[in-house]
């Protein structure tokens, strides 16, 4: 009969110590990050950089957003308010709804 042993899972292996930065912290953060970080396309990165919204600087051959700029566009970022958009749509549901209850 044989025994099949299982070996240690990975996770019970020591990872290298590597401190994690706060994004606040850095100078710069990779085109990706910033995205991922704004909720937004890496277009639309590119985009607010054409209007000036943000800066990005090449280093190493890599596209990075400065965090100065990225911290000044979330800053600067408007309250949400609900639009009007919809509401004479709704109201005219209504209005034939009720028309339709009306005998």
């Amino acid at each position: 009969m044989t025994v099949h042993t299982v070996a240690p899972a990975r996770a019970d292996r020591k990872k290298s110590a590597k401190p994690e930065i706060p994004w606040r912290q850095r100078p710069f953060l990779p085109l990706m990050t910033a995205a991922e970080l704004l909720g937004l396309s890496p277009s639309s990165l590119y985009r607010m950089e054409s209007e000036g919204r943000l800066t990005f600087n090449k280093l190493g051959g890599r596209t990075l957003v400065t965090v100065d700029s990225l911290v000044k566009l979330i800053d600067a970022a408007d309250l949400w308010t609900p639009s009007g958009r919809g509401s004479a749509a709704r109201a005219k549901r209504q209005e034939r709804a009720r028309a339709g209850w009306v005998s």
